[in-house]
């Protein structure tokens, strides 16, 4: 049992075995036939024909040598490659009808890269040729293109010689030397060196490029240096002239001497473009136009100037008439206010200090004036001092403006303090007037010294403003304090009144309770006291308030809120 056991899984192998060298066998009939049919494909291209029709374009040179190199790569295959791969094929076959996989493996593998090769070099071999065929056809193409190109670059610039100026012999020797170099590339072409033939192109074709777009630059350039800016220049020379003529005097006067520069300038860069340094050029004429530019600036800001100086000149001078009349009201006002009034503020000297600057400046336009006639000044220096005095004179204006709004109101004020000062003795003859009604026994020294020092106060600002020269500064500030200090009087006044009367109210309410209580009758002894000998009315109350209410709770602030309700304010 356990030798069939072994003898099975022996044959099992065997049969397996078998099975997988008949598939691998199968697999490599398959491919070797793909692949011989891959070869019989490269075989059946037309590449010898493709070499014949190629070896018509009369070759030369490296293009010859290229296409010596791929008619021998094909031979190559055609006479070699081919068969060997066929001998390859066969030993794969023979090989795979054995057992040695690997080796029929390696051997497939070497089948695969000779064909793969074969296939590499036939698909060069063809570009190639497809290479020299379109190469040829460009070359020709581009003989028949450049040769209208430099024909009508000839005719332009025998037809348009005007237009480039200096540039012309330049322009000229730069298309001779291109002709030159297009008859090489024409001849290699001809002959069938493709190969040097495109190197001489590549740098044809770059330099007709540059041939064209200077001949499209140089007359924009040309016309520029040769009329545009002379023009620019005649022009500024002759408005330069009549400026001057007509009075203009300009800083620093070098404008004749610029502008015989810039033309210096423009002579230079005739030059650069006669070389045909076209970035030069076109740097230097940008240099050109920006002195240009600065020149009509500096003519048109004169004429501007002038415009300015003309309307300055009437402001200037309607503003001197204006200062010096608002100069003189003040001084009128400050001597007719001066006979009653002291100044603390300046007024007087700043007056005369704005007269003097008044003065300095209408010397300062006088010369000015004399400056512009002699031609000694521009019109835009002009201007600028011109600004600054209408600057000044209304800083002065403003000055002097708020000198007559400040004493322009010392009457006003003189009278509203008077009529104040009026008021405020009235109120405190009323205040006298009320205390005396009240029949008090006395008034406590401090309210009478407050009061005495009030009336001073008033007596004070009667002074001041009785005055020779009044002292408005000092007044408004008595009147301030008086105001202050009569406000105070009336409290003390309502407080001393209020007390003295809830005094005597206290005073008859504890007649109701002295017999039956000892309390009261000692409070209201002291609070009479109190009240008839050192008219300390708010002691007395202090006193009697207490008591009262320890007999009738509550009955002192009864007899208050009542007296504060059916109290009359003091006149």
């Amino acid at each position: 049992m356990f030798n069939f056991t072994i003898l099975a899984i022996i044959l099992a192998l065997v049969v397996i075995a078998y099975l997988a060298i008949f598939v691998l066998q199968r697999a490599t009939v398959k491919k070797v036939n793909e692949l011989k049919a891959r070869k019989a494909q490269l075989e059946s291209l037309k590449v010898r024909t493709e070499l014949v029709e190629a070896r018509k374009l009369s070759l030369t040179g490296q293009s010859l040598k290229n296409y010596q190199k791929f008619e021998s790569d094909y031979n190559d295959v055609q006479n070699n490659k081919f068969l060997k791969i066929d001998q390859q094929a066969n030993l794969v076959l023979f090989e795979a009808r054995g057992i040695n996989i690997v080796k029929t493996r390696r051997e497939m593998v070497r089948l695969q890269s000779m064909v793969d090769d074969t296939e590499t070099t036939i698909k060069n071999v063809r570009a190639g040729l497809s290479d020299l065929k379109k190469i040829d056809e460009a070359h020709r193409e581009a003989i028949r293109d450049l040769k209208k190109k430099y024909e009508d670059l000839r005719k332009r610039l025998l037809a348009e010689n005007f237009k480039f100026g200096p540039a012309n012999p330049a322009l000229d020797q730069f298309l001779s030397q291109l002709e030159g170099d297009y008859d090489e590339f024409t001849r290699l072409t001809e002959a069938g060196d493709h190969a040097t033939a495109s190197d001489i192109y590549e740098q044809l074709a770059m330099e007709t490029t540059q041939m064209e777009n200077m001949m499209q630059d140089i007359p924009a350039y040309f016309d520029k240096l040769n009329v545009k800016y002379v023009e620019q220049l005649n022009e500024l020379a002759q408005g330069h002239a009549q400026l001057v003529a007509d009075g203009y005097v300009f800083p620093n006067d070098s404008v004749e001497q610029e502008l015989q520069a810039i033309d210096g300038q423009r002579q230079q860069v005739l030059n650069l473009l006669a070389d045909l340094k076209l970035k030069e050029v076109a740097e230097q004429n940008g240099y050109i136009e920006t002195r240009i530019d600065n020149m009509y600036d500096t003519m048109e800001t004169e004429v501007k100037a002038r415009q300015h100086v003309v309307k300055n000149a009437n402001n200037l001078s309607s503003d001197l008439l204006r200062l010096r009349e608002q100069n003189q009201a003040l001084t009128i006002e400050l001597d007719r206010l001066g006979q009653s009034f002291q100044f603390n503020h300046q007024e007087l000297e700043t007056r005369r200090t704005l007269l003097e600057q008044i003065n300095t400046a209408e010397a300062q336009i006088d010369h000015n004036d004399d400056l512009l006639e002699s031609k000694e000044i521009s019109y835009s220096e002009l201007r600028i001092q011109q600004e600054k005095l209408l600057k000044q004179f209304a800083e002065i204006e403003t000055q002097q403006v708020e000198i007559w709004d400040k004493i322009s109101g010392l009457e006003k004020a003189d009278r509203s303090a008077r009529q104040l000062g009026g008021q405020y003795q009235q109120e405190i003859e009323n205040i006298k007037h009320a205390v005396e009604r009240l029949n008090l026994p006395g008034l406590p020294a401090v309210y009478l010294e407050y009061f005495y020092a009030v009336s001073n106060e008033l007596e004070r600002l009667a002074k001041s403003l009785n005055a020779n020269l009044i002292d408005m500064d000092e007044v408004q500030r008595q009147l301030n304090i008086v105001s202050a200090d009569i406000d105070t009087l009336k409290e003390k006044t309502d407080d001393i009144v209020d007390e003295a009367a809830l005094t005597e109210q206290l005073l008859q309410y504890s007649n109701r309770y002295r017999a039956s209580s000892e309390r009261v009758a000692a409070a209201s002894e002291q609070a009479r006291m109190f009240y008839e000998r050192e008219y300390n009315f708010k002691q007395a109350m202090d006193v009697l308030g207490p008591a009262l209410n320890s007999v009738e709770p509550g009955i002192y602030e009864k007899i208050v809120d009542s007296y504060m309700r059916r109290k009359t304010p003091l006149s």
